[in-house]
């Protein structure tokens, strides 16, 4: 589906580019390791791979007052994200016309009512026909599920967390006219203000990940450089921008990063690199 990169995943990204980083200063020491490990690598090659024993789980859903999932859908998405939103792109929403202001506020009063307002198809109504008609085909295989009927429709609370929170910022484009050619907010991306000041902000806190980076390529130990740049890896996306805006100081922003890298091993589940 076409959908512009969500702002979220800026400093995410930029995490990642630092990762690769990572891995470069220890393809030395890793090569040397898998010279060692060649014979047992082949050996493990004619063994079927297991397969996972236990079911997928059910969808998360955003019905529980307390959790994540409900504060983003019920709270956070409307109150934060779209209200930070319309302060840095009023300007430009009303410039667009009470079309797009007007589609803006209806999605933000649906969200204000989450529990009980039920989801809708898109909108089939713009032009560039060749390549929304197979995007808007992808979303009603996505949305039909939790759109029966207008008696059992799911909410934004019932239906599956990930869906609601794709779902959101596609109405969100849609309410702006992004992908119709006859719209003043085609091709505008409401995020372009946000992931600017991310990139800037994001300075910060590589520099904390890259203090740590330069002395990777003098370790002998792969397994310990690998769970380092791992929880990069993963602890990168605890300081997407829709958790940790970017009016936040820089120096805030340095401080937050390192204590989540250290306090990463605590906060996980399961750690195959103990």
């Amino acid at each position: 589906m076409r959908l512009p990169s969500h702002y979220m995943y800026m400093h995410p990204l930029l995490m990642h580019c630092i990762i690769c980083l990572c891995f470069t200063l220890l393809t030395k020491t890793t090569a040397a390791a898998a010279m060692t490990m060649t014979t047992t690598t082949n050996k493990s090659k004619s063994r079927p791979k297991p397969k996972p024993a236990l079911p997928i789980p059910s969808p998360l859903l955003s019905l529980t007052p307390g959790t994540w999932a409900y504060d983003t859908m019920s709270r956070r998405v409307n109150e934060e994200i779209l209200q930070r939103t319309w302060e840095e792109n009023q300007t430009e929403f009303s410039e667009m016309g009470k079309k797009v202001t007007g589609a803006f506020e209806a999605l933000r009063k649906d969200l204000s009512n989450a529990g009980t307002t039920q989801l809708t198809f898109l909108d089939e109504e713009y032009a560039d026909a060749d390549v929304s008609s197979v995007e808007l085909a992808q979303w009603r295989d996505i949305l039909s599920p939790y759109i029966i009927s207008n008696e059992d429709a799911d909410t934004w609370l019932s239906a599956p967390w990930c869906v609601t929170e794709f779902y959101v910022y596609r109405r969100l484009m849609q309410a702006i006219g992004y992908f119709d050619p006859s719209s003043k907010g085609y091709q505008y991306d409401p995020f372009a203000k946000e992931k600017l000041r991310g990139l800037h902000s994001s300075v910060a806190s590589a520099e904390g990940v890259l203090d740590k980076i330069t002395s990777l390529s003098q370790t002998s130990d792969v397994a310990t450089g690998l769970a380092i740049a791992s929880a990069f890896c993963l602890w990168g996306n605890k300081m997407d921008l829709s958790i940790w805006p970017t009016n936040s100081s820089a120096e805030d922003l340095k401080l937050a990063f390192d204590q989540i890298l250290g306090n990463s091993k605590d906060n996980l589940l399961h750690d195959d690199t103990a």
